[in-house]
């Protein structure tokens, strides 16, 4: 038998916890967030950048949103990113009240520039720590909220919808099945799925998969943003060097010395520029050292660790870099309520294409977006009538599909990482992109079939590849992230 809830939540990054904090206002909506993991697996707690929003003095909410609509290349919804952007002081204010603080302190909080900003906003938390700050003060003011209840370990894997409507989802885990009246999906997004990224192994676009089966448009998928400055040579997920370190001065310089492109500039031209270096077969650096004394390490913290456990000193050598998925600007299409175009099914965060942020994702706009949005649909899906259940989820589901033996999950994965590299990346064309998505679609048709948590991931990240190639087909001009050779 289903457990009933008034409101799931899957995923536990910025845009769940939001979502859920903020139904839980609703005294009487009980809210359960389901999470793959028991742990920190979110993109959020891994974001090493900041928050971007406009409290600075000589700042506001229009200069942001002239930024935000710079980088997006034309493609922004503008009533989505003003909601957004206008919305983000009183969200982060919210945080602070609540005891958040930020780095400087919050009467005076220290502001960063990073790429594509007209102005020192962006806020940090022990310097290259911000995400997991976030999310560990926004997990443990939820786990004080009575109405909110963390149910780790639960894979979701099957959205159910009855005449468009949703009426509860299936799960591995603890609990296998869940009847609620609304679901707001914050899953993440899918740059794990190519070969060099800077996500956690398990960002591979799982809810965007289920939304997608469920009924939910898709948007928006060819728009992959590769982050320019990663650790080089690393062999699992590239270690991010935050774009900060630009921000406080550092500069991307060739082999020589010479800086070959503003470190300033977005995020979009920044990455082909250092890519097509690579291409050539030379090496790019980040080079900090004219950043006086300790500054490095007392604002870098964690990246300065990283750097030394590599035996590189960014006080005194260049620091080696290549690009990298970063952050996945596709998804579920959302609505300016953040609905996912399926009764009752919200969505919010990476997993969401809300048009926040066009073609290009302005540096450090993620973690507001999730923030923001997650309240919009954290208060929106509480507001749902409670259904009747009239017969047990039990009774509507879907048949699994048959168990059969093919090319093992953890082959499927790595060969699927390597063509998303190889044909869908920072320099895209036709040939390519074409022998890639023949390449996904055999892998889709070769992969064995088993009813685990790794077996259904891939399987949906292999669905999720084959809509971004099939995007990437579609839009013959480069525009932002997605850039076409021809």
């Amino acid at each position: 038998m289903a457990e009933k809830f008034d409101l799931l939540v899957a995923g536990a990054g910025i845009a769940g916890l939001s979502a859920a904090l903020e139904a839980s206002k609703q005294k009487d909506c009980q809210v359960a967030v389901l999470d793959r993991f028991d742990g920190t697996q979110s993109n959020t707690y891994f974001a090493q950048g900041g928050i971007a929003t406009a409290i600075g003095k000589g700042d506001s909410a229009k200069k942001h949103l002239g930024d935000t609509l710079r980088a997006g290349r034309g493609l922004c919804d503008e009533k989505v990113a003003r909601l957004i952007i206008e919305g983000g002081p009183a969200a982060i204010g919210e945080l602070m009240d609540l005891g958040l603080e930020f780095d400087g302190g919050n009467k005076s909080p220290e502001l960063g520039l990073e790429g594509g900003h007209s102005e020192h906003r962006v806020l940090h938390i022990n310097g290259d720590q911000t995400g997991k700050g976030i999310e560990l003060f926004m997990k443990k003011i939820a786990g004080e909220q009575k109405n909110i209840r963390f149910l780790g370990k639960t894979y979701v894997n099957e959205i159910f919808v009855e005449k468009k409507e949703f009426i509860g989802v299936g799960a591995i885990g603890r609990q296998t099945e869940f009847a609620a009246n609304a679901l707001v999906l914050a899953t993440g997004g899918y740059a794990a799925c190519f070969e060099k990224t800077t996500n956690p192994k398990t960002t591979i676009g799982s809810g965007i998969a289920l939304g997608a089966r469920a009924g939910c448009p898709l948007e928006g998928m060819e728009f992959v943003q590769f982050h320019p400055t990663t650790l080089s040579g690393q062999t699992q997920s590239n270690f991010l060097v935050t774009e900060a370190v630009r921000g406080e001065g550092g500069k991307i310089v060739d082999e020589s010395g010479r800086q070959i492109v503003n470190p300033l500039d977005t995020r979009d031209r920044v990455s082909v520029s250092i890519y097509r270096e690579l291409m050539l077969g030379k090496k790019v650096f980040v080079d900090a050292r004219g950043l006086s004394g300790e500054f490095f390490a007392q604002r870098f913290p964690m990246v300065h660790k990283e750097l030394l456990k590599g035996g590189i000193n960014p006080e005194t050598g260049l620091i080696p870099i290549e690009t990298a998925a970063h952050y996945t600007i596709g998804g579920i299409k959302t609505s300016i309520t953040a609905q996912a175009g399926v009764g009752e099914i919200y969505a919010a965060g990476e997993c969401a294409c809300s048009g926040l942020h066009g073609a290009n994702r302005l540096a450090s706009n993620s973690l507001l977006e999730g923030l923001v949005m997650g309240k919009i649909a954290g208060a929106n899906a509480s507001a749902q009538k409670p259904k009747s259940m009239a017969m047990p989820i039990d009774s509507r589901k879907p048949a699994l599909p048959d168990e059969r033996d093919g090319v093992p999950t953890k082959t499927s994965y790595e060969a699927m990482r390597k063509i998303m590299w190889r044909c869908c990346g920072v320099i895209r064309d036709e040939p390519n992109l074409k022998d890639g998505l023949a390449g996904i679609r055999n892998l889709e048709k070769k992969i064995e079939i088993r009813q685990d948590i790794e077996s259904i991931a891939v399987r949906n990240a292999l669905f999720v590849c084959e809509k971004t190639m099939e995007a990437a087909l579609a839009r013959k001009q480069s525009i932002g992230v997605h850039f076409r050779a021809n």
